[in-house]
């Protein structure tokens, strides 16, 4: 046999898939903490939000969560939820007229499962995310 130098395809691959773990890994690290932590408070949000709607239809009353902006915090009486935000997150909340009290508002979820509807924007660094819900059929999503 020949002594053949140089590397065999297996070994070329191995090391161009550590390269591309080590690369996705540096990247997270960089950028993905904080858009991670961002997403996970977003998504307690939109689940709590889910609750206090399906608490309005199962119950058959008029279920609502207050959001407020200044104390950065949120609750549902009838669902039994009172939480805050972090103290580095903005929050903004666009709902109609009539449900905003002060630096409150909130949004109203009706045995139908509809509701009167709403826009929480949190904001950190630059980096948004929205809990929408809307007011035909109460459905909540995350962006």
């Amino acid at each position: 046999m020949r002594d053949l130098k140089g590397f065999t395809l297996l070994e070329l691959l191995v090391v161009i898939m550590i390269i591309a773990l080590m690369t996705t890994l540096a990247g997270v690290n960089l950028h993905g903490k904080e858009r991670t932590n961002l997403e996970s408070i977003a998504r307690t949000l939109m689940i709590d939000l889910r609750y206090v709607r399906s608490k309005a239809m199962v119950d058959n009353i008029d279920a609502e969560i207050t959001i407020d902006v200044a104390a950065k915090t949120y609750f549902s009486r009838q669902a039994k939820i009172e939480r805050s935000f972090p103290q580095t997150i903005a929050v903004a909340i666009t709902v109609d007229e009539r449900d905003v009290s002060g630096n409150r508002g909130k949004i109203v979820f009706y045995p139908d499962g509809s509701s009167s509807g709403g826009n929480i924007r949190l904001t950190r660094n630059a980096r948004q995310m929205e809990v929408t819900t809307t007011w035909l059929n109460g459905y909540v999503t995350m962006r």
